[in-house]
């Protein structure tokens, strides 16, 4: 699987890990710690430059699934 596809199924799977909980941006914002900022580029299909593994971490705890299926 190359770069591109990879990132793109984790654009797509945080979008779809959301819309299963109701979240909005501000929302998940709020309870990730992850800036509203970056998450509007997420859902742009842009990769934050600035972005962390701690990011997806903290996506991951408050979409409530493992890092892993992010990335799956």
């Amino acid at each position: 699987m190359s770069i591109e596809e990879s990132e793109l199924k984790f654009f797509t799977n945080i979008r779809r890990f959301r819309a299963r909980r109701g979240q909005n941006l501000e929302e998940l914002a709020e309870e990730s710690g992850v800036s509203l900022d970056m998450l509007e580029q997420l859902e742009q299909n842009i990769l934050p430059e600035e972005m962390m593994v701690d990011d997806a971490c903290r996506l991951a705890k408050a979409l409530h699934c493992k890092i892993h299926e992010l990335f799956d």
